[in-house]
């Protein structure tokens, strides 16, 4: 399993060892002397970061899990900014907004997701968490896990170069 994070300071993952039995914690360095980066600044970062390799295999997904009940990236508004809580960002819903850190998360009958973004001195942090609720999503989640971490990988150096 991979690496837990303390989300204690998050008031809505407070417990997220207890909620969240999967979770991915990455981080990668952002270069010396780079600006710190609020919630807005992390989602901009965020929403531009996904590589047109990863942009067709979740168009792929959308088109796959459609038919199993899965929820489906909306199509993409025009104009997303200012952020705000409860805002729609493809397949994820904007659910805290803090100082230096975004959470985004969707809930489906097969599993729950987040996704923290967050800033430290001269690093990014990314970190997904799942819950699922039965067999379709621990199969989906099996499926997808290979995806996830290349695409977090590939996503976050992009994110990296955008916040440096």
């Amino acid at each position: 399993m991979p690496a837990q994070h303390d989300f204690s300071a998050i008031p809505l993952l407070a417990d997220a060892a207890s909620r969240y039995p999967w979770q991915d914690c990455c981080s990668i360095a952002l270069p010396p002397g780079a600006p710190a980066a609020d919630a807005a600044g992390l989602l901009h970062a965020f929403s531009t970061a996904m590589p047109p390799w990863a942009r067709a295999l979740m168009s792929l997904r959308d088109r796959l899990v459609s038919p199993l009940g899965l929820k489906t990236a909306p199509p993409a508004p025009s104009s997303v900014e200012p952020y705000h809580v409860g805002q729609q960002l493809g397949v994820f819903r904007v659910l805290h907004l803090g100082e230096h850190v975004a959470v985004l998360g969707e809930d489906d009958r097969h599993l729950d997701f987040r996704v923290v973004l967050q800033w430290r001195p001269e690093r990014l942090e990314v970190s997904t968490l799942v819950r699922t609720h039965n067999l379709l999503g621990r199969t989906y989640l099996a499926g997808v896990t290979p995806f996830h971490h290349a695409i977090v990988a590939a996503s976050m150096r992009r994110m990296a170069g955008a916040l440096g």
